[in-house]
């Protein structure tokens, strides 16, 4: 019988999150109506709210307790609604309600860090579908904070049973690395053998640039566990079969800063995170989630990019097919400079009588 999610978790000593709590909202509106109306539209999706209409009435509600999502408005009597987030330092999740002549200060709002914006005058419907949205992101985010603690659990519980053991600590590491990989797993189904070539193939490539038994290491448990910030997108997302919108595209993007966040408070995998966060970042610029350029961008995630490419254009998709190792190689030569670093890319086509794993077989650099 096939094993749920919660049975597979605590078998890698893991529990799924506990129901999440309603989130505390603040909302801060200096119209009375619209306050009014927030506040009500909130309670129709059963959240409750403190809603005022000051800069100064907010900060003194949030000296009490801090607030998990704000609803602010940017011009206000007394200031600009968006320090308040600026101040808080909880991180919490921030929607901006602005008029039609504030929309260019709300896109900026969204570019440091905002989640959306609504336009006054709204809609019912438009708001409680943003809302909807909205909530949808702080479970996602719930759900990846409690990961992230569990995890930093899981690597104390490991060394502790090191202490009782004669097992050697690599092993240990090693073991909970394979644990966060299952985590990942039991998400995304196809993701097990993929990491387990991208990793062993990222460490070929790492061998003929002479890194370090260390070095190595890292590049192995960073390639392995590239995607684990996907534990924090939504299934609807990760798992949707038809084409992402721009919106869904947006938050597959964050996965990762999402893993990012949740591995480097462990430490010996804080070393292993410049693959995680560097991954999707592009020799020319235009990646993912920094835009980092050229050597900019850490050795290891320049390795990981083109034996992550390689895989996946030599292994089987629903929506192309497989392309033969040749094709692969020159479609990844054609890249240099572009997605990838020349150096890595000459280095690669130059190791000849090295054996790389792809799906299904082995192939050897002629």
């Amino acid at each position: 019988m096939p094993k749920t999610v919660g049975q597979g978790l605590k078998q890698i000593g893991l529990t799924l999150p506990p129901p999440t709590k309603p989130p505390r909202i603040l909302v801060l509106e200096d119209q009375p109506q619209i306050r009014s109306l927030v506040a009500a539209m909130l309670k129709v999706r059963w959240y409750g709210c403190d809603a005022v209409g000051s800069l100064a009435e907010a900060r003194s509600l949030v000296a009490q307790h801090p607030y998990d999502v704000y609803f602010l408005d940017i011009n206000l009597p007394d200031g600009r609604g968006l320090t308040l987030a600026e101040e808080a330092s909880n991180s919490p999740l921030v929607i901006v309600i602005t008029g039609c002549s504030d929309i260019q200060t709300a896109i900026q709002a969204i570019r440091d860090g905002a989640i959306d914006f609504i336009t006054k005058p709204f809609s019912v419907g438009d708001f409680l579908q943003r809302l909807d949205k909205a909530m949808t992101e702080w479970k996602s985010r719930s759900s990846t904070q409690y990961y992230a603690q569990a995890l930093e659990n899981l690597v104390v519980v490991k060394t502790d049973e090191l202490s009782h053991t004669s097992r050697k600590m690599d092993e240990v590491r090693d073991a909970t690395v394979a644990a966060l990989g299952a985590a990942l797993n039991l998400k995304d189904h196809e993701t097990s053998d993929h990491c387990t070539r991208v990793s062993g193939n990222s460490v070929r490539l790492g061998e003929a640039f002479s890194l370090t038994g260390r070095e190595l290491q890292n590049l192995k448990w960073g390639a392995y566990l590239h995607d684990v910030g996907k534990i924090g997108i939504p299934d609807s997302i990760l798992l949707k079969p038809a084409s992402l919108t721009p919106e869904e595209r947006a938050v597959v993007e964050k996965h990762p800063l999402l893993g990012w966040n949740m591995l480097r408070g462990i430490e010996f995998l804080r070393p292993a995170t410049d693959v995680v966060l560097s991954h999707h970042e592009r020799f020319d610029g235009s990646g993912y989630p920094n835009c980092l350029r050229g050597a900019d961008i850490p050795l290891s995630a320049r390795i990981f990019a083109v034996m992550d490419s390689l895989d996946a254009m030599t292994s089987g998709r629903p929506y192309r097919p497989v392309l033969p190792f040749a094709a692969a190689r020159r479609e990844l030569e054609s890249q240099a400079g572009k997605q990838f670093d020349p150096d890595i890319i000459d280095k690669f086509l130059r190791t000849s009588g090295t054996t790389w794993l792809t799906q299904g077989r082995m192939q050897t650099m002629a």
